[in-house]
């Protein structure tokens, strides 16, 4: 008897890896969350009616198939979009058939997709899920075939002594199969993200490195128009000093502090790095100068009390900083020698300064001992 249901189980299995390849295949690409949920979910829409077209058996003239199972990894792996999306599709292909048990199938995949975003929450904190978990979802996945109970109480017998027994292996077999692979692509992922974060960020302040930055300004400053860009050099005065009265611990907590200083200020296309040692790179894209010398300002303020209020140490920290402001974008290395210049400018004059390579468009308001002009 078992064996007439082997072929439609080993279709399953071999339908849960291209799905699982697919995945994979549109996780790569540049998608926002709610799109990529929207393309996950047609796949298994798309899986929900080619099991539709190869049912498992017909009990008490009901078709059963698993199409409860992609209603329910829909909602369990991907989000409520995705299985909004295939229950929706599941369900019209249950209308279609035109049967007398359609609208309690209907309900069995709405309690399919419920059962699924239980177990999501559940799971939620789960950093790596394992076999048991898949386990789980595919036996809570099975607790809709519960809504057999609408049907006409001669259906019963029939369908829980043969379909739901069928149905519930096939369900946790999908659920290992599917959510391993996939778990299993996740954890890849992530670790060639480490990767990535480990060749392009700075270890101690977690900004970008240099490298990092030459590349993002290649491709995202150069490459895009601007109405005006501040490129700009900042470094921590005395670093020395500090390492020496206070040790390199409390040195590398003030690096950190000036990194998180310098993040705040920045805007989601921003660029900040440490350039190393004690300097720090920033560039602002679409910026006036008069802007860039209020946030200068604001970074020379918020330095000069961190060491006080953060560390609860007399620190007196400073910062000096070089800017170059242009029209345009200019070559790294004529932007960054502009500004090496401008901070050369601001160390021989004392420290704690702000030297910009050009005076226009600044505001008088701004203007005063810890700003000048090259």
């Amino acid at each position: 008897m078992l064996s007439q249901y082997f072929m439609p189980v080993l279709n399953l299995a071999g339908l849960m890896a291209l799905i699982a390849l697919s995945f994979s295949a549109t996780s790569r690409l540049s998608l926002n969350k709610t799109v990529q949920q929207m393309v996950f979910g047609a796949i298994l829409g798309v899986g929900a009616v080619l099991v539709y077209l190869q049912p498992i058996m017909n009990v008490s003239g009901i078709q059963n198939d698993p199409r409860n199972l992609f209603v329910g990894l829909a909602a369990a792996i991907f989000g409520p979009i995705s299985g909004l999306i295939v229950f929706l599709i599941a369900a019209f292909t249950r209308y279609h058939e035109a049967a007398p048990s359609a609208s309690v199938c209907i309900f069995s995949l709405l309690t399919a997709g419920c059962a699924g975003l239980c177990w999501r929450h559940f799971t939620r904190d789960v950093e790596e899920k394992n076999e048991v978990h898949f386990v789980i979802l595919g036996l809570t996945i099975s607790l809709s075939y519960l809504s057999t109970f609408l049907l006409p109480r001669e259906h019963w017998q029939d369908i829980f002594s043969t379909a739901v027994p069928v149905l519930t292996t096939t369900n946790i077999i999908g659920s290992l199969l599917l959510g391993s692979l996939l778990e299993r692509h996740r954890r890849q992922t992530e670790r060639e993200q480490q990767l990535v974060n480990l060749a392009s960020s700075d270890p101690l302040t977690e900004v970008m490195n240099r490298r990092a930055f030459e590349k993002s300004y290649e491709s995202s400053v150069l490459k895009k128009p601007s109405s005006g860009t501040a490129f700009i050099i900042v470094d921590l005065d005395n670093f020395k000093r500090i390492n020496d009265t206070h040790g390199h611990a409390v040195g590398d907590l003030a690096l950190v502090g000036l990194s998180k200083i310098l993040q705040r200020s920045i805007r989601s296309r921003d660029l900040c790095a440490r350039f190393g040692g004690d300097e720090f790179l920033m560039c602002f894209p679409n910026i006036s100068a008069g802007n860039t010398a209020k946030i200068v300002a604001r970074i020379q303020d918020a330095i000069s009390r961190f060491g006080n209020e953060d560390l609860d140490l007399p620190l007196g920290l400073s910062v000096s900083v070089g800017v170059c402001w242009s029209e345009g974008p200019l070559s790294l290395e004529s932007a960054f020698e502009m500004a090496d210049q401008c901070l050369y400018q601001a160390k021989v004059g004392g420290k704690n300064k702000a030297v910009f390579n050009v005076k226009s468009h600044l505001t008088p308001k701004i203007h005063d001992g810890n700003i000048a002009f090259g």
